[in-house]
């Protein structure tokens, strides 16, 4: 494994691309379901990083470098505030 600045850009560049996924499969959805529909599949990711992070990664305190677990945090995050973002009225079709 590299050094953690490289596994940090790795494991964003993995996550980045996993949440462009999710927008890119909500978008096609007619906009009055699009946001939910986004904030589920970045639940979904979420939980797909979790079992990730379950099996492949070591416990998620004291690594020196970013895990499958935070990118599960991260997931779990976005996902959050799209919901709290649609609630308020700021995403709303």
């Amino acid at each position: 494994m590299g050094t953690a600045r490289e596994t940090n850009a790795a494991l964003l560049t993995d996550w980045l691309l996993s949440m462009c996924l999710c927008v890119s499969l909500a978008s096609i959805l007619p906009g009055s379901i699009a946001v939910w529909a986004l904030a589920a599949l970045f639940s979904v990711a979420g939980y797909v990083w979790l079992a990730l992070a379950i099996m492949q990664a070591g416990p998620p305190a004291a690594s020196p470098h970013l895990t499958a677990w935070d990118a599960a945090l991260l997931s779990f995050a976005a996902s959050f505030c799209v919901q709290t973002a649609t609630y308020l009225g700021a995403l709303n079709p």
